[in-house]
């Protein structure tokens, strides 16, 4: 028995999921809006989404809508919210890589519509995402796991959560 779980430690300890979410519904277009009530309740959706899912690191931009699209997730695992730039491009370059060398953490990163893409391709290292996510789409969340071992396999997901965006 202490074989299967010690085997099923390792194992697990071999694959690394990535969680990439825009940020939800903001009051406004102003230069750093917080969320409004709609995008407040998108909040406690992807906490409630990912509630399940082991995650052990929270990133978000420097940003009020991103940082609160964390929180209700970031509170109920008394995690801290760690702070990543998003431009320029070569620190999201470094921020991507930091993420690859990840092995067997649950993440989750909150971005925006013109950034998402980047970190899910580079994961995924494939340029899945083509276009930026569309202004009034705030209900998609991406997933790509990274699996090392026994052989080195990465896998795509894109699902939706929360109330559909218009």
């Amino acid at each position: 028995m202490k074989k299967f779980i010690f085997g099923l430690l390792f194992l697990t300890s071999c694959q690394s999921t990535f969680y990439m979410v825009r940020h939800g519904e903001k009051v406004d277009n102003s230069a750093n809006p917080p969320l409004s009530a709609l995008g407040q309740e998108r909040a406690e959706d992807l906490k409630t989404e990912l509630a399940n899912k082991g995650i052990s690191e929270i990133y978000s931009t420097n940003f009020l809508r991103t940082k609160n699209t964390a929180k209700p997730l970031a509170d109920s695992k008394g995690l801290i919210t760690k702070i990543y730039a998003a431009s320029p491009a070569d620190s999201m370059r470094v921020f991507i890589e930091k993420l690859k060398k990840f092995r067997g953490k649950n993440v989750l990163v909150v971005g925006h519509s013109n950034t998402t893409k980047y970190v899910v391709n580079g994961l995924f290292e494939r340029d899945t995402l083509r276009a930026d996510i569309p202004d009034n789409d705030f209900d998609n969340l991406y997933i790509v796991k990274r699996q090392f071992f026994p052989a080195r396999k990465m896998r795509f997901f894109a699902k939706t959560y929360g109330k559909t965006s218009p």
